[in-house]
């Protein structure tokens, strides 16, 4: 211990699961130990941390329930009535195109950014 490049010792707690992932971790890194891998991971000066804000994820659900209780409405009254306008059912299935094409492509934006970070495992 008295030669010992490095003299500093840190210690981190983990569950069966957390170690389990960060051995699978270590073995896909190609690194030839724990040491090793902690050095390259926390002392990367390009090591970045991704925020996703998912806040706004709770007023989308809400939004998006809302919009479906409409949809239901709008369904029970054309099924009772039989009267609904092909103007009316474009407008419909455009907008629920619309409505689906953005909540995908937010999706789709997160899940690359998630990817970027984390790479593909």
């Amino acid at each position: 211990m008295e030669n010992r490049y490095r003299t500093n010792l840190k210690k981190v707690f983990l569950t069966d699961q957390e170690l389990a992932t960060l051995n699978n971790r270590i073995a896909n890194s190609g690194c030839q130990n724990f040491s090793a891998y902690a050095r390259k991971v926390l002392l990367n000066p390009n090591m970045t941390f991704l925020i996703i804000d998912t806040n706004n994820y709770e007023e989308l659900v809400f939004e998006l329930r809302r919009i479906g209780n409409n949809i239901n409405q709008i369904a029970r009254t054309v099924n009772q009535t039989k009267i609904l306008s092909q103007p009316d059912s474009e407008n419909l299935k455009q907008g629920i195109k619309k409505l689906v094409s953005e909540v995908e492509k937010d999706f789709a934006i997160k899940c690359q950014q998630l990817r970027d970070y984390y790479g593909c495992y």
